[in-house]
């Protein structure tokens, strides 16, 4: 643009109205690219009350206050994680052992929070079955194979002495909502099985064998996982995801009229009564920080027993805390609740 100077105009006048034309641009100018929310997608494994925080956070606009377009997927936690190792996804949510797995296999998956440090499951039979050996020659239901509920089916089977692979036979069907409809069909005799469904699955006369809140042994559950890439490459963004999802463990800790509304809403539940309980159930149980605890990766090896490279790995490896480091350290945490 070829600048005319005019009879009465000074370098510093022109230069002043340059700057305020840009400033009138407003939504059609610069402005708008700055004010352009980061677009992030992540990807959840089942609907199911662990997996609600983001949906908790995208509903009351906690990521966008942040400066973050987030869309939320649902894929099972095997596809869930080849989206995040492709680089399709950012974050997945609840893709437990299959983070850890991906990491012994030489991937960069790392765990940046878990919001329960014990797993809000019951394992739910038939009435037929009374004890845990009358299991054998049954069969056990799980999502997937590889997932949370297969780790812990197994392992609650080894507990009881019994053998996964020979004294059971291991059926997936998917979904937790499915479990509860294939014991209903008598497609399986038993399974692990999570809130809300749990509490469906005894409302319709199912017995709860266990209560696996009661295992002496921690294990992570609603977990965080991003890799190592992402926390580097785009830091900002990764940042402020954690800041919206930090709002949202609050939030669901204290609006449980919305936090219920969100949760029906996702998981497609009709019983509000099954949903305002399976809230109150994973609210006492909680943390309020969501940091990864360094024992329950130790019980997701042991599982995995039969990997050489999960024999003697240091629970550390999976684990990135430097993004809650950081906010505790500029005060967010402090921020977050009243008490």
């Amino acid at each position: 643009m070829k600048i005319l100077w005019g009879k009465g105009y000074t370098r510093v006048a022109v230069l002043a109205s340059v700057v305020a034309l840009i400033l009138t641009l407003g939504d059609d100018g610069l402005s708008a690219d700055l004010a352009r929310p980061i677009p992030l997608r992540l990807a959840y494994s089942a609907m199911t009350v662990n997996q609600a925080i983001p949906w908790i956070s995208v509903e009351a606009g906690h990521f966008k206050k942040h400066g973050l377009d987030v869309e939320v997927v649902h894929a099972s936690s095997i596809l869930a994680m080849q989206a995040l190792l492709t680089g399709e996804v950012a974050v997945a949510q609840s893709v437990t052992d299959a983070c850890v797995t991906a990491n012994l296999s030489g991937a960069d998956t790392v765990f940046i929070g878990a919001i329960l440090d014990k797993p809000l499951y019951s394992f739910i039979v038939n009435a037929k079955i009374k004890t845990p050996q009358d299991l054998k020659g049954k069969r056990v239901g799980v999502t997937r194979f590889g997932s949370t509920p297969d780790a812990l089916a197994r392992s609650t089977l080894r507990m009881w002495g019994l053998d996964p692979a020979t004294d059971v036979t291991l059926i997936q069907l998917n979904e937790m909502g499915l479990l509860v409809q294939g014991l209903v069909n008598g497609v399986i005799d038993a399974a692990p099985i999570s809130l809300p469904s749990n509490i469906r699955a005894k409302h319709l006369g199912f017995t709860e064998l266990l209560d696996l809140t009661k295992l002496n042994k921690t294990y992570i559950t609603g977990t965080v996982v991003t890799r190592k890439r992402f926390l580097d490459g785009q830091r900002d963004a990764a940042k402020r995801f954690m800041r919206g999802f930090l709002e949202g463990m609050r939030t669901y800790l204290e609006d449980e009229e919305f936090s219920v509304k969100v949760i029906q809403k996702w998981t497609r539940a009709k019983n509000r009564d099954e949903v305002k309980e399976a809230h109150a159930q994973q609210a006492r149980h909680m943390l309020r920080v969501p940091r990864t605890n360094l024992a329950g990766i130790k019980s997701i090896l042991e599982g995995l027993d039969k990997l050489p490279a999960a024999k003697g790995a240091d629970p550390r490896r999976f684990v990135d805390s430097s993004l809650l480091d950081e906010l505790e350290k500029e005060g967010f945490l402090k921020t977050l609740y009243k008490n």
